[in-house]
């Protein structure tokens, strides 16, 4: 069974047709040798789909039936032929059928120092490779070193032999490090280094290559690709792991592929047997490809109550070059020119890449109450980073409601849990988004104003409300932000959100961030809590409305505005921020920019500098001559209760509360606690926090 499945992935075979029917059966006892009924179910989704458009004039429903169980995936699901015949595919029980794109591993045999092994035959017959490993639905972890957070690279030298506009086009890196953090690969000089990796982390993404050259000696490697960009060098100080080879093999929970013997290595942790542990390897990129036609979308398809297990990441041959929000990354559902497709209390877990994409030419599709966890980037792409002029081509009209996202940046931390690129009239609502290694919700992909682009920026009109977003950042990269925007998106709404908890490894760690260029966006009646550099900051934009939010209990700073520019940056008015520590009004842009602000709030210590520079008494005076020093009364703010105990000091200022309680997911008590996040992650990142606040 195993090797079939390797077969048909690597030669991705074909299948025979079937006669779609009214209803057709699924049944993980069933064969795609049979004929779709109850009594003869198919196996495979590939099967009960295969006819989906061919007898283009039939416009009843078919509803395919899928009994609950496990189905291991040979395929990928692709439907490619438009059709007037709407379709359901649904669990024909209340729990999830789960289709899986993996491949059971095992067994498993003790060999020494705490060690097991499986033999895995398709790694010597076919080149079969993985890069990850599940033990009991549990990402295992790929044998590094450090085995917890990083080293600091010593230097680098850059070669460049093809010049390009901003950076060599083509360059070779000599990259040095301290010979005291390479003892695991000193002391097993033979070993085989041919897989072996090197992650390095920038300001707000990471770089991972293989070393084409490594010098044991003098600690140094050579990697070759795109020349360094000067805002994301490797250089002395770059943090680094390396990773996948054998000498790193040293904890519980991590693992070893031998691409030469086909043996793949691990250390249990404690409380596992491996003698009945589940061990997963992914196999498949995709589950499920949609590929339309502009003009002839597939459209009408529902997915309801499915589960959706496992799809694999491999690094490419020339490695990861550093992109913001994990952009390049597949996505285990990826759509072009799709329409009116939904998928309603799917699960998608596991994943490489991110979990699903929206395209090419998707409109009108919707994700409603999905569970997405231990996703490899982030959650969900909406658009391209390609400008589609043709409205058939463009992204847009699609939904994302009360969905939990969780658990991401596994293998690329730069995966953001929603992100919109060229994209408009989207609709990001009541979400649950948690954590993450990068941005919460990132919105556009064009850096400045649109008379310097090459194209205007089509992110417009996207709605970002009743989102809760929380527990992101980990301490480990930088410039990021709860909900994080890119230029010009006249008529984008960021409303009733609640964020906090958000933590960069350096600067960066905002609630709310506008970036280059940003325009036109309303930010209104949004929480935003424990953010570590800072409740808002907009670092360049123009026309931005941010009134009647709450700011709280930010660590460095409250508020930051860094480039003040020749037109209005934003209106701030009817907005209650509340500090116990740092300044209130930091960066370049308070005394010298154009804001419209005034009639706040404040309340907190007055240090006599906290308002760009100067007191509160002073600052009043000069810019916000109706706003106060005063408590807004909370209820019990230090424990995270921020209803208005007593109205009577935000009704100066013109404050309206709203209920933010409503953000994040809804429906049951069942559904809203599965998107709490376990006490063993929330005490993993305050531990992060502490070891950041502690230096």
């Amino acid at each position: 069974m195993i090797s079939k499945l390797i077969l048909t992935t690597l030669l991705l075979a074909g299948g025979a047709s079937a006669v779609a029917q009214q209803s057709v059966y699924l049944s993980d006892r069933g064969d795609d040798q049979g004929d779709g009924t109850k009594e003869h179910p198919y196996y495979s989704l590939n099967k009960a789909l295969e006819q989906y458009g061919a007898e283009e004039d039939r416009t009843d429903t078919l509803f395919v039936w899928v009994q609950p169980g496990n189905y291991y995936m040979e395929r990928p699901l692709i439907l490619d032929t438009p059709s007037s015949r709407p379709v359901i595919v649904q669990s024909a029980g209340r729990e999830k059928p789960q289709f899986i794109g993996g491949m059971r591993i095992g067994p498993w045999e003790a060999c020494g120092n705490g060690l097991y092994r499986a033999y895995v035959p398709e790694v010597e017959r076919f080149g079969f490779s993985f890069e990850q490993l599940y033990v009991n639905g549990k990402r295992a972890t790929l044998a590094r070193t450090p085995n917890e957070y990083w080293y600091e690279v010593k230097g680098s030298t850059e070669y460049p032999f093809v010049q390009g506009e901003r950076a060599a086009a083509y360059a070779m890196q000599q990259v040095r490090f301290d010979d005291k953090d390479w003892s695991t690969l000193k002391d097993n000089p033979d070993e085989d280094l041919s897989q072996l990796k090197f992650r390095f982390y920038h300001k707000w993404a990471i770089t991972q290559k293989r070393a084409e050259y490594v010098c044991l000696d003098s600690a140094a490697i050579y990697i070759q690709g795109d020349g360094m960009r000067p805002w994301n060098p490797v250089t002395r100080g770059s943090r680094y792991l390396m990773y996948d080879y054998k000498g790193a093999l040293d904890a519980p929970g991590e693992w070893y592929l031998d691409r030469r013997q086909g043996y793949v290595y691990y250390i249990p942790q404690e409380g596992e047997d491996m003698a009945s542990a589940v061990c997963i390897a992914p196999v498949l990129q995709h589950w499920l490809l949609i590929k339309g036609q502009a003009g002839a979308p597939v459209s009408n398809i529902q997915f309801k109550n499915l589960a959706f297990q496992y799809t694999a990441y491999l690094m490419p041959d020339k490695g990861e070059e550093a992109a913001q929000s994990a952009v390049n990354a597949s996505a285990g559902v990826t759509l072009d020119f799709a329409q009116n497709v939904s998928f309603v209390d799917c699960d998608w877990m596991h994943t490489g890449g991110y979990a699903l994409w929206f395209r090419q030419g998707c409109r009108h599709n919707t994700v409603e109450r999905c569970y997405l966890s231990d996703l490899g980037a982030g959650g969900i792409k909406v658009g391209e980073t390609i400008y589609r002029k043709d409205s058939l081509s463009a992204t847009g009209h699609n939904v994302v409601d009360n969905s939990i996202i969780t658990h991401a940046g596994q293998e690329m931390p730069s995966g953001a849990g929603v992100l919109l690129l060229h994209t408009s009239d989207n609709r990001i609502t009541h979400n649950d988004i948690s954590d993450l290694r990068y941005s919460g919700i990132s919105v556009g992909w064009t850096w400045g104003y649109n008379a310097n682009a090459v194209a205007p920026s089509p992110a417009v009109r996207n709605l970002i409300e009743y989102n809760h977003i929380h527990h992101i950042g980990w301490g480990e990269l930088s410039d990021m932000g709860a909900v994080y925007t890119l230029g010009e998106s006249p008529g984008t709404r960021i409303t009733h959100n609640v964020v906090h908890d958000i933590w960069a490894y350096d600067y960066g760690g905002w609630g709310l961030y506008t970036d280059e260029g940003s325009t036109g966006i309303e930010i209104t009646s949004n929480l935003a809590y424990r953010c570590k550099s800072g409740g808002f900051h907009q670092h360049y934009g123009k026309d931005n409305r941010v009134e009647n939010n709450i700011f709280a209990y930010a660590y460095h700073y409250q508020l930051k505005y860094t480039r003040p520019e020749s037109h209005r940056s934003f209106s701030f008015r009817h907005n209650i921020i509340l500090y116990d520590r740092g300044e209130v009004l930091a960066g370049n842009g308070w005394q010298k920019g154009i804001v419209d602000m005034d009639r706040n709030l404040y309340w907190g210590p007055d240090t006599g500098k906290g308002f760009a520079g100067i007191s509160f008494r002073e600052w009043k005076k000069q810019r916000e001559p109706h706003s106060l020093m005063a408590d807004p009364l909370f209820v019990d703010p230090k424990k995270d209760d921020f209803r208005i105990a007593d109205p009577r000091n935000i009704r100066k200022v013109g404050f309206k509360p709203w209920d933010y309680a409503q953000a994040g997911v809804y429906g049951s008590d069942e559904w809203k606690k599965r998107a709490e996040l376990s006490g063993e992650t929330l005490q993993a990142f305050d531990k992060a926090v502490k070891r950041w606040t502690a230096q």
